[in-house]
């Protein structure tokens, strides 16, 4: 009997697998017809030399049964196929996925129960355990018209399938579980998860060959979006019922979820059931070509357009560019983001919580009023009081128009014309790096009005921002001896690869970060400090990269654990994740396909 339990070459008795069993429920069966304890039994199939198989191993039997037990060898000596015996676990379900390799089987982990359900009935007409009773949500059989029952009740204990010994008879108490009661109600078809049921009894069905994985967002996305080409977000909003998010959805949908995860299959299934819609259906759908077109992703900045009555670019969409600020908070507590510039008459504006667009200059308000009145005889007095403005306010919006030729009868500007060599010295000292408050000071301005009308041209307007609508005023050093202090520092550090932070370069030169903000050092050094984070990231990868090659290269082990990798790496899955999510993408993948290597011996 040793020698058989090490080496089995043939069984006394060999036992008909039924055709919905389960691969454990048949090797219980095999196994107790020999009279050999269940965990020797496998263990003496086990695929490793080096582990014997634990108790929780047994769970994998159904789950993936190419890690731990050679098939091969089982299908010798049951004289059965290769084939049927691994078509009794959902790894028939999972090759069925083509976009899944078997490093992404997490979609699937959380769908298979480890605690036994049965139905008494079906024990009493054949003592196995069927596939279908391992899904989590099956709840029934529909042939009994019963629920399932979730505990032995004569001792009321639950039942762990790694826990079964004998088939039908629980392991706590030894009752037959087919002496059990369950309830039966002429009402309990309606409570029953039949949509579920029906649904995995696709999947498992031989009708369906392959499920290709990109296709499910987009056809679920169409289905709950009522079949309409033009997306409605409060539809599908509504009908994603908090299953999932819209957002997500559609990064699935676009391939823009950048750890590439697939839409987890127990969501998809709650969706369809609350919908009252079929997989095979959800499979079949044809989505037209124009829904996805018209999903393709689109900028905020190609919605909104210049809102200044006077500029050549109103109600253009797409007209504004975006400016180097994202966010920020008011002292009111006001919150503004997405800044955006119009190049054509240089009003700025930003989205607020709403994504509504706002103007956050204020002269489309002061053109609204202005031209409500006679400008021609009110002083600045009166039109500060028209405006609801301060005299300063008022005097820039006044600036504003009489430089690109609007309201030229104001009383205080009459006549105005621009100077062209004025403006010419005003942007070679812009290009000069000259702050404006250096510029306002030059003898060339009248007063300050005359200074303000220059401030505003278009032309200078521009040179204060870069083509990609970047402020250049952040460049513009009041003090180029402070700033050099600050780019050297930086500079050194890098050389020396030394963490390059705000805080680490005030410590240097020995002054506050606040100093460093007024000596224009922040913005170099968030730049500096982003290519170092990447050429930090780029060593890391071809480290990790070149570890990962040669761990496997040279392992001796045909089933290398994804912990074992990273112990040997000596870094956590989750720190490297945070780090770099294509790189433990780049780890499953290699481990997944060390795996498929494997499973490539068994043909399908």
């Amino acid at each position: 009997m040793e020698r058989l339990l090490l080496k089995p070459t043939f069984l006394t008795i060999r036992v008909s697998p039924y055709e919905d069993e389960l691969l454990s429920s048949f090797l219980i069966r095999l196994a107790n017809a020999n009279g050999i304890d269940i965990l020797k039994f496998c263990s003496s199939f086990n695929i490793s030399n080096s582990h014997y198989l634990q108790k929780d191993d047994i769970d994998l039997i159904d789950f993936y049964p190419l890690k731990i037990l050679n098939i091969k060898k089982i299908s010798e000596v049951s004289k059965l196929d290769r084939q049927p015996l691994l078509n009794k676990t959902f790894l028939k379900v999972i090759r069925k996925f083509t976009d899944e390799n078997f490093s992404r089987v997490r979609n699937f982990t959380d769908l298979i129960r480890k605690k036994l359900y049965y139905c008494p009935d079906c024990l009493k007409e054949s003592n196995y355990y069927k596939v279908l009773w391992k899904v989590v949500g099956v709840n029934g059989c529909l042939k009994h018209n019963k629920f399932l029952i979730d505990r032995c009740h004569n001792c009321n204990k639950d039942i762990l399938f790694k826990e079964v010994c004998i088939m039908g008879f629980c392991p706590h108490c030894n009752f037959a579980l087919k002496n059990c009661k369950s309830i039966l109600d002429k009402k309990v078809l309606v409570e029953i998860n039949t949509h579920l049921i029906k649904s995995w009894e696709y999947l498992w069905g031989d009708k369906v060959q392959s499920i290709h994985t990109n296709n499910m967002p987009l056809n679920l996305l169409y289905l709950l979006n009522g079949f309409k080409l033009d997306l409605d977000r409060t539809l599908v909003t509504r009908n994603l019922n908090k299953h999932a998010s819209l957002s997500s959805l559609l990064q699935h949908v676009r391939g823009t979820n950048g750890c590439r995860k697939n839409l987890h299959l127990g969501i998809v299934l709650n969706i369809l059931k609350e919908q009252n819609y079929s997989l095979k259906q959800l499979l079949k759908l044809k989505v037209p070509n124009e829904f996805m077109t018209r999903l393709q992703t689109k900028k905020k900045i190609d919605y909104v357009s210049c809102m200044a009555p006077w500029c050549s670019s109103f109600g253009k969409l797409g007209s504004l560019v975006k400016t180097g600020t994202s966010k920020k908070k008011k002292q009111d507590g006001t919150e503004l983001k997405y800044y955006l510039l119009c190049t054509k008459c240089g009003c700025e504006y930003a989205l607020n919580v709403d994504d509504q667009l706002v103007e956050r200059t204020y002269f489309i308000h002061a053109y609204n009023e202005l031209i409500t009145v006679n400008i021609s005889i009110s002083n600045l007095k009166q039109l500060s009081a028209t405006l609801k403005m301060s005299i300063d306010k008022t005097k820039r919006c006044i600036c504003y128009f009489i430089s690109r030729n609007q309201f030229n009868n104001c009383y205080f500007f009459k006549e105005f014309r621009i100077d062209m060599n004025k403006l010419k010295s005003m942007l070679n000292g812009i290009r000069g790096e000259i702050g404006l408050k250096e510029i306002r000071k030059w003898r060339i301005w009248e007063n300050y009005n005359d200074f303000l009308v220059y401030r505003y041209h278009i032309d200078v307007i521009n040179e204060l921002y870069d083509e990609d609508g970047s402020n250049k005023k952040d460049y513009n050093l009041s003090n180029n001896s402070q700033f050099l202090r600050v780019k050297n520092t930086v500079e050194e550090m890098f050389e020396i690869n030394e963490d390059i932070t705000i805080k680490n370069v005030s410590i240097k030169l020995k002054v506050s970060p606040e100093t460093i903000r007024n000596w224009r050092g922040n913005k170099y050094i968030a730049e500096v400090r982003k290519k170092q984070r990447e050429l930090r990231l780029q060593q890391l990868r071809e480290e990790i990269k070149n570890k990962v090659e040669l761990y496997i290269n040279e392992s001796c082990s045909e089933n290398i654990s994804s912990y074992e990798l990273y112990e040997y790496l000596q870094i956590k899955r989750t720190v490297l994740w945070r780090k770099d999510k294509e790189l433990t993408r780049f780890i499953a993948d290699k481990l997944g396909n060390h795996k498929e290597q494997k499973f490539n011996n068994y043909k399908f």
